[in-house]
């Protein structure tokens, strides 16, 4: 059984100190794409087909755009606008109105980059869980994470069965390592809300001083730049 993706940046981004190494997996996957659609891949006739159909979400439209290649931007939004234009028609009674508005929110749920960061990301929850079936010391490069984000480890689950025989062992394994670092990110927090009693004032904050940030990125995931 071969690799999905290439393990090196799982392995330098699982010795990162962080709540979700694999967010940072995914902030390096999308800029990337982010890099190729302000690049190259405005000129491949398949990208721009892939962008008229698809378009981008407000997120990564807002990404491209205060970058410097604004006319790669520019042609690609054109082109979507094409699409939806194509959609558009008028609308005479309520039967047709709710009919339009269904193929806009369709049009307007679709990104290329969306797709393009899932697609890799999916890869690599493949890859770890081979990785943990045939290089024997990756359980302690996995155990040596502070866990993941809940979105990332629900992932990791959902792809759990790519470790193959060693899969009951891997899931197990993983659920009490994602459990023990709620609860010690829990605990973090507790004692930040606990400082905010006047008893506690003169008691230091030490870690939990950045729980609560660090315990959205855990439940919510790092937001990239």
């Amino acid at each position: 059984m071969a690799y999905h993706i290439d393990t090196g940046l799982i392995k330098d981004k699982f010795k990162v100190d962080c709540e979700c190494p694999l967010c940072e997996i995914q902030s390096i996957v999308e800029e990337q794409f982010l890099h190729e659609f302000l690049n190259d891949a405005v000129m491949e006739e398949n990208t721009r087909l892939k962008v008229n159909r698809l378009g981008f979400c407000n997120e990564h439209f807002n990404k491209l755009f205060v970058r410097q290649n604004k006319l790669s931007v520019a042609l690609q939004i054109s082109t979507r606008v094409d699409t939806i234009q194509a959609k558009l028609s008028e609308v005479k009674n309520f039967k047709q109105a709710v009919k339009q508005a269904k193929e806009l929110e369709s049009l307007a749920s679709t990104c290329i980059i969306c797709n393009l960061t899932e697609e890799s990301m999916i890869k690599y929850y493949k890859t770890i869980a081979q990785m943990y079936l045939r290089e024997n010391s990756f359980y302690k490069t996995l155990l040596g994470t502070k866990g993941f984000c809940m979105k990332h480890y629900a992932e990791l689950l959902k792809y759990s069965n790519y470790a193959g025989p060693a899969t009951k062992e891997y899931v197990s394994l993983l659920s009490a390592h994602q459990k023990r670092h709620l609860e010690r990110l829990q605990k973090e927090l507790k004692e930040f809300c606990d400082k905010h009693d006047y008893r506690n004032a003169l008691k230091p904050l030490g870690n939990s001083e950045t729980a609560l940030p660090r315990m959205g990125i855990k439940l919510y995931g790092k937001k990239t730049d």
